[in-house]
């Protein structure tokens, strides 16, 4: 199957949320997120999956953490089998997993397909205070990973699309590494919203809340 803007968002969750498995019926292909987001699994995932592959998949609520996730599980070949082509082999990818070669050799469209579909499985948002402000008004984007590869190759390929980022190591509540990225400010911000162009609902809320209250919001920026 060529590789198309809307496989390569696919790609870019499953490297973030995405898992392949052996199990005694076979192969497995599954996709989770968190309860609150049953609403960008119903309303995009699932149509951009049905209209890649031209199949009838279906999100439901999964057993997983806490309180159970939201998410796709399927024995569908189609989907396995093009994973597998585009280089995802069954087994954990924790630690191994990184951005494909072919991500990097590709379109700039296909490039950004991918950081969108890795962030809105497995990315954050936030704003804190700076600089004795009153309200929490500069935002960060964050992406953190067990995997060191994923971290790094995701760093170099915001840096080919002209997104600067810092990383660091961190250390979880569990002793477990934890090796981060972030891209701050207001003008990243608005050049990933624009560029980017995020489409879970959860993060296109904060934008606007932040858009909303902040003086820092001006038109114009590239």
């Amino acid at each position: 199957m060529r590789l198309t803007p809307e496989l390569s968002e696919l790609i870019g969750m499953h490297v973030g949320d995405g898992s392949l498995y052996k199990t005694n019926r076979g192969l497995v292909w599954e996709l989770r997120g968190d309860l609150k987001e049953k609403r960008h699994y119903k309303n995009y995932i699932v149509p951009l999956i049905n209209n890649i592959f031209g199949i009838n998949v279906k999100s439901k609520f999964r057993s997983g953490g806490k309180n159970g996730v939201w998410g796709i599980q399927t024995c569908n070949k189609i989907i396995i089998e093009t994973l597998i082509h585009y280089g995802f082999n069954p087994g954990t990818k924790t630690y191994t997993v990184k951005v494909p070669d072919y991500i990097f050799n590709s379109s700039l469209e296909i490039k950004r397909a991918f950081v969108r579909g890795l962030f809105d499985t497995d990315g954050c948002l936030n704003l804190m205070k700076i600089n004795n402000r009153k309200e929490k008004d500069y935002p960060r984007i964050l992406f953190s990973s067990a995997s060191k590869d994923l971290r790094d190759s995701v760093k170099d390929l915001l840096s080919q699309m002209k997104f600067e980022s810092y990383i660091w190591n961190y250390k979880n509540n569990y002793n477990k590494n934890e090796y981060r990225l972030c891209l701050s400010g207001k003008e990243k911000l608005l050049r990933w919203e624009r560029n980017i162009k995020p489409k879970n609902p959860k993060f296109l809320k904060k934008i606007s809340e932040w858009k909303n209250k902040t003086k820092y919001f001006y038109a114009g920026i590239a």
